[in-house]
């Protein structure tokens, strides 16, 4: 027996108090002449006899309470003479298996080789060894515990599934590893990392780590300096022609990760599960080369596309998804007040602008505020004033979700009403005193302001910074409101007095553009103008592309669901689902995938196309393998393994055996000794109250005698 506090055996001169207690308390016999014994209680010796025993009882209590407690803080354990290898026929040690299973083990027969490796360290171990078997990617699985069932674990490496479509990170693992091995009771604890040490896995983060004292870290390098891997890379999509039908450019590199020259490499595309073209590229070892495809006449609605190579070394990366959603025409409503007999209706000039056939993107439909169901995803609010707070409340959702407003400030709009709706949730008001609305037939006709200042460098007004692509100088501005921009919103364009004369603002994922003046001819001559058409198309182009649409996402990312669904909905101008529907994901397998109702969405696991579907409403999310795991550069697995291993020194001696400290932790005598204790002292507690009521029955009965 040895102990961790030695010096605490000094505190069991305490146990000398009760003690000396005892003796100073201890009552001398007196001898006391009595002239009658008649009015005396007679005791029993019994009871003599018993109260000696009772206090020596107590005595002996409180002396091992107080040894007890001393005891406890020396922090005793049992010593055991170190046994080493020689004596005891080798030294029992823990081995954690941990199996790279990322996207870059499926390279050849990298997989198989690795399967091989662990079955070896199992059936090349001791007897009274240990085991513990994980694998992982950019997430580690524990497969099995600490268990010396060395069948059990052989049964488990082959069936750990293939390698699948994540990307490589070592350290998930080597915590869950190291996590086991100081849970091992063995002195030998050994992670063997199973990897082709993908140099690109090794990222900042990964260097910095470092595992535990006492733990050792040995590799087992699958990879190789030679090798050759093709993947499709920097895919973008160009629109060549808008319409009822179109033509979609798509544009890719075709890239040679390894050294070697890859010749008459297979580049096919196929649209909506049908192939409709094919090429032949030559790679240099190292190079990319670029390809393109054309695919004419696609319709409205949503198409899949993959693009595929041949390389059957690693086919995992050979495929590139993405989808692409032909719109054809997008509505945009125009929100106005009912015209009358004697004027024209306020979208007459914008519904000749935008609904040109084959010219114009765009399919103006106009409705009464009343009606308004905000399906699509672009609103003109054309000379409207009202204080409906509910529809107010719907316009801010609307452009919170996603949407675009272009909010035209005509003869009808009046500032204290624009004020109390939209200036409640946007940085911008309107001057209550200024008085530009209803040109008075007095004022003289050449009392006007232009459109001067323009910001060219802003996509709206890119196209007219060119020579002899149009100018607004001619245009004339009769009536206009003024503006009072705020903090977050920005003016792109200047009348020659300096009011603004249209200002954009960002809220979430919407934008608004405020135009000062109508869309029509009461408050100014634009609309007779050449740039009047093109303007409004580039206002609309600008809200459309706040949002820009995901053709693809890769492995690791989230999908939820019903936003895909909604998002999908908003762009074609349909009604949202109901949140309260039934949604069905299918993975690129068919299976479906649990989604829980609390969670933000499924996590990707595979490449390829994943279906959402509801009773009224389906779309498809393309996923692909994530770009640098396609890169198999070989790092260098004796610079990485050292880097991981500490340089702190183990938590057990050269002779196998554990430090105090942790053979005191494992045995935790103390924590008994330290009950025994405080079982002692209650003991006292109990029989020091019971002579107290004996005492008190006694006087009660000589009380009673003498009465």
């Amino acid at each position: 027996m040895a102990f961790l506090n030695p010096l605490f055996l000094l505190g069991g001169l305490a146990a000398a108090v009760p003690i000396l207690l005892h003796l100073v308390k201890r009552a001398n016999a007196r001898k006391i002449d009595f002239p009658t014994l008649m009015f005396l209680r007679k005791i029993d010796k019994k009871t003599i006899r018993y109260q000696k025993l009772r206090r020596l009882l107590l005595l002996l209590l409180r002396v091992l309470a107080f040894l007890l407690l001393v005891l406890a803080f020396m922090r005793p354990y049992r010593e055991k003479a170190p046994v080493s290898a020689a004596v005891a026929g080798g030294t029992a040690s823990t081995h954690i298996i941990a199996m790279d299973t990322s996207m870059s083990m499926s390279y050849q027969d990298r997989w198989e080789r690795a399967k091989s490796a662990a079955e070896d360290i199992v059936r090349g171990s001791g007897p009274r060894d240990t085991f513990a078997l994980l694998d992982f990617s950019d997430r580690t699985m524990i497969r099995t515990l600490l268990t010396r069932d060395g069948s059990t674990v052989l049964s488990e490496i082959g069936n750990i599934p293939e390698p699948g479509d994540r990307p490589t990170r070592y350290v998930p693992a080597l915590k869950a590893a190291e996590k086991i091995a100081l849970e091992a009771g063995t002195a030998k604890r050994v992670i063997h990392l199973i990897s082709d040490f993908q140099k690109n896995g090794w990222t900042d983060e990964e260097r910095d780590y470092q595992l535990a004292g006492g733990i050792e870290l040995r590799s087992v390098d699958l990879g190789s300096d030679a090798f050759s891997n093709l993947a499709i890379r920097n895919v973008h999509t160009n629109e060549a022609d808008q319409g009822s039908a179109f033509n979609l450019r798509i544009q890719a590199s075709v890239v040679e990760f390894g050294n070697r020259d890859r010749s008459d490499v297979r580049v096919g595309l196929a649209v909506d599960g049908r192939a409709i073209s094919e090429k032949t590229v030559q790679v240099a070892g190292g190079g990319t080369e670029e390809i393109e495809f054309q695919v004419p006449g696609l319709i409205p609605g949503e198409h899949s596309f993959v693009l595929e190579i041949d390389d059957p070394s690693l086919e995992r990366d050979n495929r590139f998804y993405m989808t692409v959603e032909v719109l054809g025409k997008t509505p945009v409503i125009v929100a106005e007040s009912p015209g009358t007999r004697n004027r024209r209706a306020s979208s007459f000039f914008l519904a000749m602008a935008l609904n040109v056939d084959r010219l114009s993107p765009y399919q103006v439909t106009a409705v009464s505020p009343g009606n308004l169901d905000f399906r699509g995803k672009l609103l003109i609010w054309n000379n409207i004033s009202t204080d409906d707070a509910a529809l107010q409340k719907r316009l801010e959702d609307f452009v919170r979700s996603g949407g675009g407003i272009i909010v035209v400030l005509g003869d009808a709009t009046q500032a204290s009403v624009f004020n109390r709706g939209f200036g409640a949730w946007l940085p911008v008001k309107l001057d209550e005193t200024a008085s530009g609305k209803g040109r008075p037939e007095s004022r003289p006709a050449d009392d006007f302001v232009l459109m001067t200042d323009i910001r060219t460098d802003h996509p709206i007004f890119l196209p007219f910074g060119k020579p002899h692509s149009g100018t607004f100088s001619g245009a004339r501005f009769y009536d206009y409101t003024r503006i009072v921009p705020e903090t977050g919103a920005e003016v792109l364009a200047r009348f020659d007095n300096g009011d603004p004369a249209l200002v954009s603002i960002g809220i979430d994922k919407g934008r608004i553009l405020i135009f000062a003046s109508s869309a029509d001819d009461t408050g100014n001559d634009l609309p007779l103008k050449a740039v009047y058409a093109p303007f409004w198309q580039q206002m609309l182009r600008h809200l459309e592309s706040f949002e820009e649409q995901t053709n693809w996402l890769e492995i690791g990312d989230v999908v939820d669901p019903k936003k895909v669904l909604a998002e999908k909905a908003f762009r074609r101008g349909d009604e949202a689902p109901d949140p309260g529907e039934a949604v069905a994901m299918l993975d690129p397998a068919g299976q479906r995938l649990e989604l829980k109702p609390d969670s933000a969405g499924a996590v990707t696991e595979k490449a390829g196309f994943y279906d959402i579907r509801t009773a009224h409403l389906d779309a498809t999310v393309a996923v692909n393998t994530v770009p640098v795991e396609s890169d198999l550069t070989h790092g260098s697995a004796e610079e990485m393994t050292a880097a991981w291993v500490s340089s702190q020194p183990g938590a057990f001696s050269i002779n196998e055996e554990p430090s105090a400290l942790e053979k005191d932790r494992s045995q935790r005598i103390w924590i008994f000794l330290f009950l025994a204790a405080l079982l002692f002292l209650v003991s006292e507690l109990f029989l020091s109250n019971s002579g107290l009521k004996v005492k008190s029955d006694e006087a009660e009965k000589v009380t009673t005698i003498n009465s």
